[in-house]
């Protein structure tokens, strides 16, 4: 993707901090700045990565600390609930759409229309000008895609996405995986054309059978896409900013954060749940 100048001049302005800025905690907390990954623009693949919540304490706090050299700020007109939403959801997406070099006018696929995919539609659609496709089980997260500018939604417990994409459109140049489901990953690789990409962004439990007569036949490419780099949320927070994308939150209080945990591990939630602290927790 080519970024004009002016995006350029804004990301910047976005790595210069100073004091009363906000910035954001992301999951990638911090990497060594060394190695041949940090080195090379690589560094969420850093083998000494720090992740926030995971190896250091997170932000899920009234106040926490972290590295200026990887606190990336956020745009000034850039809603602070919307930022949490791109800090982890946005860059990781947006990141694996990059990674897929899908191209204006032609097809991706994106596995899974939850909290990440409500994002990774809108940054297909309206960054990447590609055609999208959204795959999901769940209807009413295939609607919200729908409305998020989707041009095909497909529930894959009705039908099967493969056989659906390949018979509409002779197959996607690239998919996107971010369901847990280890089928998700068959689907893909069956879905995208001779020469295609898919970008492995979820990790389901155990192993995936690969298709290797077909991958090498078809000249397939299997990447995986890791969160994302500074760079790539800085890039995310600036187009976030501009309108490019608009992400579907709703608040909650503290004391509610077990019925927001039922409720995503029931596939209730449709885009992101934030906690606001700024309201009582009782």
């Amino acid at each position: 993707m080519k970024v004009s100048v002016a995006l350029l001049r804004s990301l910047q302005e976005l790595r210069a901090l100073k004091l009363v800025n906000r910035v954001s905690i992301a999951w990638f907390f911090s990497g060594c700045g060394h190695c041949e990954c940090c080195v090379s623009g690589n560094e969420s693949l850093c083998r000494e990565v720090k992740n926030a919540g995971y190896t250091v304490d997170g932000a899920m706090a009234e106040y926490c600390i972290v590295e200026a050299n990887y606190a990336v700020k956020v745009p000034e007109n850039l809603d602070p609930i919307k930022a949490t939403s791109v800090t982890c959801a946005g860059v990781t997406t947006y990141k694996a759409i990059k990674t897929s070099e899908i191209r204006p006018g032609q097809w991706i696929v994106i596995y899974g229309a939850g909290g990440l995919d409500n994002l990774g539609v809108q940054w297909a659609k309206n960054i990447f000008k590609a055609h999208v496709i959204a795959v999901d089980i769940n209807d009413e997260k295939l609607q919200s895609a729908k409305e998020n500018s989707a041009d095909i939604v497909i529930n894959s417990s009705k039908t099967d996405p493969a056989k659906e994409i390949q018979d509409k459109i002779g197959g996607a140049q690239a998919a996107v995986v971010t369901a847990t489901a280890p089928i998700c990953y068959d689907q893909a690789l069956a879905s995208v054309k001779a020469g295609g990409k898919v970008v492995a962004v979820s990790l389901p439990k155990g192993h995936i059978d690969v298709p290797i007569s077909k991958t090498v036949l078809d000249g397939i490419e299997i990447i995986g896409s890791l969160v994302g780099t500074r760079q790539d949320l800085a890039e995310s927070f600036q187009l976030a900013a501009e309108g490019g994308i608009d992400p579907i939150v709703h608040t909650r209080k503290l004391s509610e954060i077990n019925d927001i945990v039922d409720e995503m591990k029931d596939g209730k939630i449709v885009g992101r749940m934030v906690v606001d602290f700024t309201h009582d927790a009782d």
